[in-house]
């Protein structure tokens, strides 16, 4: 049990490591963007607070594996059920990860491809929401309802509230 313990640390702390030198790495690279000529924030900053933010929780984790806490550990799922038996109606779904993670490949895709973004972003929405729901048709009109009000909204915010320009 021991040695399962030490396993988890060193996992921890290698974990947090490897957070850490990433967040250096964004952190650096977004100091060399170009200062803005008329905005107190610059292309730059954004990178700069998630790297800091990110850096910050990677201590706290390497400092808690270091210290031998428990990370992580729940006494209860929340999957689970009270009496810890798994509902009768759960089941693992690996398709809705790789449908997700193919779908934001794509959409990035989209991106660097310059296709419209307002189109772009209303097919991701649609086939996540479609992929998440029940199937039924009522589900459905609602997972496209909230791909086309969530796609115009995002367009909205950030091409007119952060003048963010998009394809």
């Amino acid at each position: 049990m021991q040695a399962e313990e030490a396993r988890r640390r060193n996992l921890d702390a290698l974990a947090a490591l490897v957070v850490l030198a990433i967040a250096v790495v964004v952190f650096l690279a977004a100091r060399r963007e170009p200062a803005p000529l008329y905005d107190p924030f610059g292309p730059g900053t954004a990178p700069m607070a998630i790297s800091v933010a990110l850096a910050i929780l990677a201590v706290i984790l390497l400092v808690r594996a270091l210290l031998g806490l428990r990370i992580g550990q729940s006494a209860q799922s929340l999957i689970l059920g009270l009496d810890g038996a798994a509902p009768a109606e759960y089941r693992l779904r690996p398709d809705l990860a790789l449908i997700t993670f193919v779908t934001s490949v794509l959409f990035v895709a989209a991106m660097n491809a310059d296709l419209p973004f307002l189109w772009s972003a209303m097919a991701f929405l649609l086939v996540l929401g479609a992929a998440l729901s029940d199937r039924r048709p009522r589900s459905l009109v609602m997972a496209a309802a909230v791909a086309v009000i969530g796609a115009i909204a995002i367009d909205a915010l950030f091409r007119r509230v952060l003048l963010v320009q998009l394809p």
